[in-house]
Parts: C-alpha cells; structure tokens; sequence
C-alpha cells in the first residue's frame, strides 16, 4: 500500500513540474497597456521607427517594432511621414525582511488521522531556522516586483504633432529585461491609434 501511495505522490510531483516547466517555458505572465489618441492615423500611413536611446538592446526592439509593423499591414520606411519613437524603464523592485526563529517544531505521520508517528523537536540551536540560543535566520519578502516599462509616441514628422501615444508595464518575473520587452511589442502595435484604458494582455 505505502509503496502505491509513494508511486502516486510521485507520478503527481513529476506531473506537476513538468507543467509547471511548460508554462515557464511559454509564459510570461499579463502586461497593462494604457493609449491615448490625440488626432486618427492617416489612412494607409507608413511609419519610421527611432528609439530615443541608440544601445544595442534599443536596436533590437527597433526591428522588433518594424516587424511587428510590418506583420499588420504597415508600411516601414526611413523618409516616413510618421515617426515612432520609444524608450524603455525599468524600476528595481522593493524587499523586506524580518527574522525568523523556530524553537518548537511538531512532526506526525502515518496512521488513519495521520499521527501514529508523532514526535516533538525542542529547537535549541540551528543554524539555518534558529532556536533558543540563537537569533535566527532572517526572511526575505517581495514588497514590489521589479517592472519594466515602455513608452511609445507617434508623430508628424511635417508639424511635430503628437498624433498617439502609449506606455506598456510588465512584473519581471520569471523572465529577463529584453525578453519582457520585446513581447509588450505586439500588444502596443496592436493598440496602435485607439485609447485604450488599463488593458490587460498575454505575454509570450
């Protein structure tokens, strides 16, 4: 019996990272994007693409917008009468910490109401949880994820109006600064134009 119960437990276990794996792998998480159109597009507009600050990371997202662009239709050109510019931020999240002391720990197992192996630990001195005779291991909690974010503006190239802009922010997570960045790409082109208010979007 106890060895189908460990087979099962473990069949779960592996179940379970193994979906856990698949949706770090696929999954970023949600963004919030937030647009305000001051004046419409022009139909059948074409665009240029400037990033407000030339690093290397700032050109990728270049051919990042241009692609993307492209992928709806858009036209992409130098001598554009639109200009697109961007720039990316990115605010360090906030930690706490408090200590933490273990000095009594219960432990049961087995049996109907699982105590038929009941045992008691008196913590005197440990080095990783603390006890009686030390000060213990301090706890570290996320106040605030570190975030990214990103601003985007079109304007007339001719009058120097703005016509459009919006800002796109994401929670890290599990993911780096350049790759969070890049898919926030999609959801602002897709926007592009329109108001829109807090919305939420997949990352990928």
């Amino acid at each position: 019996m106890r060895t189908t119960v460990a087979g099962a437990l473990l069949f779960a276990f592996t179940a379970l990272i193994g979906a856990a794996g698949e949706a770090y792998a696929q999954d970023y998480g949600e963004g919030q994007l937030n647009a305000v159109s001051y004046k419409p597009l022009p139909a059948g507009a074409s665009f240029s693409v400037r990033p407000l600050d030339n690093s290397d990371q700032n050109m990728i997202l270049k051919s990042e917008f241009e692609q993307a662009l492209r992928a709806k239709g858009y036209t992409v050109a130098d001598d554009a009468a639109l200009v697109i510019s961007f720039e990316t931020r990115n605010e360090i999240g906030a930690f706490t910490t408090r200590d933490k002391r273990a000095v009594l720990e219960l432990n049961a197992s087995g049996g109907r109401e699982g105590g038929e192996d009941a045992n008691m630990r008196f913590n005197l001195f440990d080095s990783n949880t603390g006890g009686v005779f030390n000060s213990g291991k301090g706890e570290t909690s996320i106040v605030r994820q570190s975030r990214y974010r990103v601003d985007i503006s079109v304007d007339n190239q001719g009058d120097g109006k703005r016509l459009w802009q919006a800002w796109a922010i994401a929670d890290l997570g599990q993911s780096d600064g350049l790759t969070l960045t890049r898919a926030m790409i999609p959801a602002l082109v897709d926007s592009l134009g329109n108001t829109v208010k807090r919305k939420t979007f997949e990352l990928f």
